[in-house]
């Protein structure tokens, strides 16, 4: 388990530098590979993990509707497992999603709920959160 852990780690961290060098096609194979194993090995927190993944690339590809469907269960497993960085993340990922939908109200509310917990927890993704909201009260 141990190894394919790691391999699934290798795959996630693959898809991750695509999606930073805006090759967000090829970062879906990989986030789709560390799904696989991570549900073949039953680490519910790599599953959520590389779906939270797959739902921010989703985003930049302009696939909202699967974007919204992984980013919605990425919630629902992180929230179970009690990790509390993971659905801020996943959080900060809807409030983008709807911001680009134009749901701005929606897209507020998830941006607070992800800014509680990064402030919360100190964690940097505050940051990104405040700057966020900046931008979503001021888009009326």
């Amino acid at each position: 388990i141990d190894d394919r852990r790691g391999e699934g780690s290798a795959l996630g961290n693959l898809g991750l530098a695509y999606d930073s060098l805006g090759q967000y096609e090829r970062a879906i194979d990989f986030h789709q590979q560390y799904l696989t194993i991570a549900r073949e090995i039953g680490d519910r927190h790599s599953e959520g993990v590389a779906i939270a993944n797959l739902g921010a690339s989703e985003i930049q590809l302009e696939r909202y509707s699967d974007a919204l469907g992984n980013s919605q269960s990425a919630l629902e497993i992180f929230r179970e497992s009690g990790d509390r960085a993971g659905e801020a993340e996943v959080l900060k990922h809807l409030a983008e999603l709807h911001q680009k939908l134009g749901e701005r109200e929606q897209a507020i509310s998830y941006c607070e709920q992800a800014l509680a917990i990064a402030t919360e927890l100190g964690i940097p993704l505050k940051t990104e959160c405040e700057t966020l909201l900046s931008e979503l009260e001021q888009s009326e």
